[in-house]
């Protein structure tokens, strides 16, 4: 038995002060105000908070895009995570080209099984659309999939149309699962990039140039009126705009059943990280990921919303490709490796942009890191919360450091971070995954657990 003593402990239903978790083997027992038992190891948490590990809804470990492998696989991403104080990840099994469902997921599962470090779980990603594929996304939940992906950009390698995402919503919704889309115009933005790479225009800038925050919002008002029609919900990943937030509200208030998602980049960061027309810096290609970077005035409005209940969770998207030897290796902007790495820093940017800066309170910042996605990809009570009986992955989190980010302090496999210099307001200080003391003093342990699969259950849509 080990009693996480004395901190403010984040509950569903409210702070606790002064209170404790006692955990027994992998599970809480009790949380509470409760008194140390004899023979007790107690962990002062006294001025620290004590909150649940964080869930990662959004990451890509392992992932081939075209000749390019990201730089962290299930080993070294799991690590980071765990370090950054997220103990559950969801990462995308991928079906490419040619395959079934079925093979997709087995190759993912190859890639973790023995080598995360961290509890996860899969989404299935798809990246076209077969008239076989409803009866194989039924037999997915079997599997402990429950949510899927679908891409309306990426024109000739897995965009998919309008009537595929009608086939695909009308399966999801006929045994309860979810699809998240990337949205924004694939063939609107496919000719901004030509109109651009014809006119000799190939850096960075360029990027975000040729996908407007119009084409997020024009993707998910078409998508409402889809899942409309198939009566089925849905959730907008790595939410980017406040026009895409705009059309969000519009899906809702028109009865759909929509989740968002945003990410850290598009709350902490902005589109003068791309530089001039003429800016070609390496940095710049750091931050060439889709949707890109948008606008100071972006960033304010999705902190409101995310603080509002308007959007639901925070994942990294975190798909980690090396400045030098990939990201530079591409002869313009349309040709770079899209992704941005950020898996170990989600948990630490949010408290000190959210918690410390007052854009949120600590039970807000619980959910939208850890209990809205456990609830939402069908993973509560089990994880997402200090409540008996769940698993014990447990954050305990000092808000008195002060720390400056860089990439040499990172568990990260990648040679950047896009966050590289930025002081933060809070540490890491302690990790606990299901009993596991896995951080401990602010240094990941020596004997790390190994991750178990999780099946996921049925999305509840009723999260804010």
């Amino acid at each position: 038995m080990r009693l996480l003593h004395g901190g403010h402990v984040v509950t569903p239903a409210g702070v606790i002060e002064g209170g404790s978790v006692r955990i027994d083997g992998e599970r809480i027992a009790e949380v509470g105000l409760l008194a140390p038992k004899e023979g007790e190891e107690i962990l002062d948490c006294a001025g620290c908070w004590v909150l649940p590990g964080g869930v990662e809804s959004h990451c890509h470990l392992d992932l081939e895009a075209g000749a390019e492998l990201t730089a962290d696989d299930f080993a070294t991403g799991t690590r980071a995570a765990l370090a950054g104080g997220t103990t559950t990840v969801l990462d995308f099994a991928t079906q490419f080209h040619g395959q079934t469902l079925a093979h997709g997921f087995d190759r993912w599962m190859a890639k973790a099984e023995g080598k995360a470090v961290a509890d996860f779980g899969f989404h299935m990603a798809m990246t076209e659309w077969k008239q076989d594929f409803a009866a194989q996304m039924g037999e997915m939940p079997g599997r402990g999939v429950t949510s899927f992906k679908l891409y309306m950009a990426y024109r000739h390698s897995m965009m998919v149309e309008d009537d595929d995402i009608l086939a695909a919503l009308t399966a999801s919704a006929g045994f309860g699962g979810t699809i998240g889309f990337h949205c924004e115009n694939g063939r609107l933005i496919d000719a901004l990039v030509q109109r651009a790479l014809a006119a000799g225009h190939t850096t960075p800038h360029f990027h975000a140039a040729t996908r407007p925050a119009v084409l997020e919002a024009e993707a998910i008002d078409r998508l409402a009126v889809i899942a409309g029609l198939a009566e089925a919900p849905f959730y907008v990943v790595h939410l980017s705009s406040a026009p895409g937030l705009a059309a969000v509200a519009r899906a809702r208030e028109a009865g759909g059943a929509v989740v968002a998602e945003t990410c850290p980049q598009y709350l902490l960061l902005d589109v003068a990280a791309y530089g001039g027309p003429d800016d070609d810096r390496l940095e710049s290609r750091a931050v060439v990921m889709s949707p890109p970077l948008r606008t100071a005035a972006d960033r304010e409005a999705l902190w409101a919303a995310l603080a509002a209940g308007e959007v639901q969770f925070v994942g990294t998207d975190h798909c980690s490709f090396d400045l030098r030897g990939q990201k530079d290796k591409a002869t313009d902007f349309a040709h770079t490796p899209n992704g941005a790495p950020g898996i170990e820093l989600r948990m630490v940017l949010l408290w000190s942009e959210g918690v410390a800066a007052g854009r949120m309170d600590p039970v807000r910042y619980a959910q939208v890191t850890a209990t809205n996605a456990a609830r939402y990809f069908g993973l509560y009570p089990r994880k997402g919360a200090l409540v008996a009986g769940a698993d014990a992955d447990v954050v305990v989190l000092d808000p008195g450091t002060r720390w400056t980010v860089t990439r040499a302090a990172l568990h990260e496999n990648v040679d950047h971070t896009p966050y590289e210099g930025r002081e933060v307001t809070g540490r890491v200080r302690e990790v606990f995954l299901r009993g596991h003391h896995a951080v401990v003093g602010g240094r990941l342990g020596d004997e790390l657990p190994t991750g178990e699969y999780l099946h996921c259950g049925p999305p509840d849509l009723s999260i804010a």
